[in-house]
């Protein structure tokens, strides 16, 4: 039996939601209720918009989560927002432990393919993030839809899709309403979220 939060569970049906899941839950960020910051949340097909207001700062940044359908875990989640630095942007893409970790991730695009290492694995998850070119955002704008390869523990190589439906407008959502992802506003500052949009 696989166990719970482990790869294997990727052998079930998927299932696609917009869901704000943040990285900030598995990097140890507080979910304390207590002086939480507003949030307000905008959902666009597959994509969830999420925004934080602080002391008048607002930050926003958009995910989406696969989970498998029949235990309802996760198997993908990818989160856009601006890089820490606050310039230029970075798709991070968690994905269960049960990876083979060396190997890092390929994330494909239509025709185009990027390969991104595993920077750490945690109790929630192994964490690959991919700055965001200018190239890599038209792609990400334009395509259907895209998939990421990666190889689990017994050497198996998994492909698991996902939607770039809403992908644009999400963006631009992001961009009008705060992007910038202002210093004690980040979109992976705050409290971990779990909403979902059907």
């Amino acid at each position: 039996m696989a166990r719970r939060g482990s790869f294997a569970v990727i052998g079930g049906l998927l299932l696609l939601t917009g869901a704000g899941f943040g990285v900030w839950s598995l990097m140890g960020g507080s979910t304390s209720t207590s002086g939480s910051p507003s949030s307000s949340s905008f959902g666009f097909e597959a994509w969830l918009v999420r925004c934080q207001t602080v002391k008048d700062n607002v930050g926003c940044g958009m995910s989406q989560q696969i989970l498998d359908q029949r235990s309802r875990q996760p198997v993908l989640q990818l989160h856009l927002g601006r890089a820490v630095s606050g310039e230029g942007h970075q798709l991070v893409a968690v994905l269960p432990l049960g990876v083979a970790v060396p190997p890092g991730i390929v994330i494909q695009i239509g025709e185009t393919k990027r390969n991104v290492a595993f920077t750490q694995c945690l109790p929630g998850g192994c964490v690959a993030p991919l700055p965001v070119d200018a190239a890599l955002l038209g792609l990400l704008k334009s395509g259907k839809d895209g998939r990421i390869g990666v190889v689990d523990r017994g050497g198996k190589t998994v492909v698991v899709p996902f939607s770039l439906k809403g992908f644009a407008p999400a963006f631009d959502k992001m961009e009008a309403s705060g992007g910038n992802g202002a210093s004690g506003a980040t979109w992976w500052s705050g409290s971990a979220n779990s909403s979902e949009t059907k």
